[in-house]
């Protein structure tokens, strides 16, 4: 396993992933100590080493036309869903960005769909790692396994947003028209992430061999996230019940992912 994670990690992606762990574990002591400004340029400076990261990781295992797709694909698909979103209420409910986060396309703030960009790859790892069976067929005439793949990796890109969304709320990112049941979100919202993360991971499946995909290092960073998540919010942010439930949702994937691929080494 410590050889394969090491094939995948370039050295350029072990320093952009020691950089993103460092930001990350200071985010905390910056929100405490610094101002609102500061914050937010810290937020989006992580966001924007997480995406290297991860496009790092892809660009190292896939071809760079494939991994230049893959990008462009996610983030038109994650623009277009929040574009529609924050003006119709669908899919995910009524929200509206604030002025926190800078700057915008259409009204909605790049840092979004590039947060898509640096979870939904990840997501990706967990999903197929938990459904080995699916590539034991041909997956481009198969729907059915592509469906289920992209299926439990929307499932485990969702369950990122247990963490994410209390936390935006409550840093004043975006706020909803009628709060909901989980920390003033709406259960519609999960639904949309659900549904927009398969559609996206569906139409990606079916252009990208699955098997050249790092597997193993998008899963250490879908690991990391939830470790990172549990840990902040539940010791540095005061949003215990949103770190429990995220330790949890995301943690039943990483669980599950990890047992899988772990077996199939043995």
């Amino acid at each position: 396993m410590l050889s394969e994670l090491r094939s995948q990690f370039g050295l350029g992606s072990r320093i952009l992933f020691g950089l993103w762990l460092l930001l990350m574990i200071l985010i905390p002591h910056v929100h405490r100590l610094a101002d609102r400004p500061t914050f937010l340029a810290a937020l989006s400076l992580a966001i924007v080493v997480q995406v290297s990261l991860v496009l790092s990781l892809l660009l190292t295992a896939l071809r760079a036309q494939a991994t230049l797709n893959s990008l462009l694909w996610i983030l038109a698909i994650a623009w277009l869903a929040e574009f529609i979103g924050h003006r119709t209420g669908v899919p995910f409910g009524r929200y509206t960005y604030t002025d926190a986060l800078r700057p915008l396309v259409g009204g909605v703030p790049i840092q979004v769909p590039a947060a898509w960009l640096m979870m939904l790859p990840p997501a990706w790892a967990a999903g197929t790692a938990v459904c080995p069976r699916c590539f034991s067929t041909d997956r481009a005439s198969n729907w059915k396994h592509l469906a289920a793949y992209s299926f439990v990796s929307g499932l485990a890109f969702t369950a990122w947003d247990l963490f994410l969304d209390p936390q935006m709320v409550a840093w004043g990112v975006w706020k909803w028209e009628t709060p909901g049941f989980y920390f003033g979100v709406p259960a519609i919202n999960f639904f949309g992430w659900a549904l927009i993360a398969f559609i996206a991971l569906l139409c990606l499946s079916r252009t990208l061999d699955s098997d050249s995909v790092p597997r193993e290092a998008l899963l250490l960073v879908y690991t990391t996230v939830w470790l990172l998540n549990s840990l902040g919010l539940g010791l540095f942010f005061d949003q215990p019940g949103a770190a429990a439930a995220g330790f949890v949702g995301m943690g039943l994937f990483v669980v599950l992912a990890w047992r899988q691929v772990l077996s199939a080494r043995q």
